[in-house]
């Protein structure tokens, strides 16, 4: 099962390399930036907190990224260790700085679906947008072979099931 996987996480880099292209390069990478450290998320919901009727929408997207950052960072990468695809690349293939931490899960991911699902358990459908840019934030990572498929995958899902867990707990 885990050599499927790893298989499938090696082809789909291969083929996502067919897509690069100069324009789109420069687009991956900018939107790849806004997912540094959750920073447009923080963004978002630094805002919601000094207006008394979004503060707690605010304050659950902060919960939520510190859950998933948590979790993520500090606890699954180290314990999964997983090499970077970068590992394997030349620095003048990169289009990026490479990393330094470990590559399973997407911290990038992570805290874009942390924060996309909080928005949608709180304003619906109005979030879509939020959910277009975690996606192409996922998949910039994809993209600029710092991640497999695979850690943006369960990226997506830790990010969610976090927004959950601060829905679940904190009610307000």
């Amino acid at each position: 099962m885990l050599s499927k996987l790893k298989n499938m996480d090696d082809k789909v880099v291969v083929n996502v390399k067919k897509l690069h292209r100069d324009n789109l390069n420069k687009f991956m990478v900018i939107v790849t930036k806004l997912g540094n450290n959750g920073m447009v998320w923080f963004a978002v919901a630094v805002p919601l907190l000094f207006n008394r009727g979004y503060r707690n929408v605010g304050v659950k997207i902060i919960l939520a990224l510190l859950l998933s950052g948590f979790l993520g960072e500090v606890l699954i990468k180290h314990i999964v260790a997983r090499v970077r695809p970068s590992k394997f690349l030349l620095q003048e293939e990169m289009l990026i700085k490479e990393p330094i931490t470990y590559s399973f899960p997407s911290g990038h991911t992570s805290s874009s679906f942390a924060a996309s699902c909080m928005l949608a358990s709180c304003f619906g459908i109005i979030s879509i947008p939020a959910f277009v840019l975690a996606f192409l934030i996922g998949f910039s990572r994809v993209y600029l072979r710092v991640h497999y498929l695979t850690d943006v995958l369960v990226g997506a899902v830790l990010g969610s099931f976090c927004s959950l867990l601060v829905n679940v707990f904190i009610p307000f």
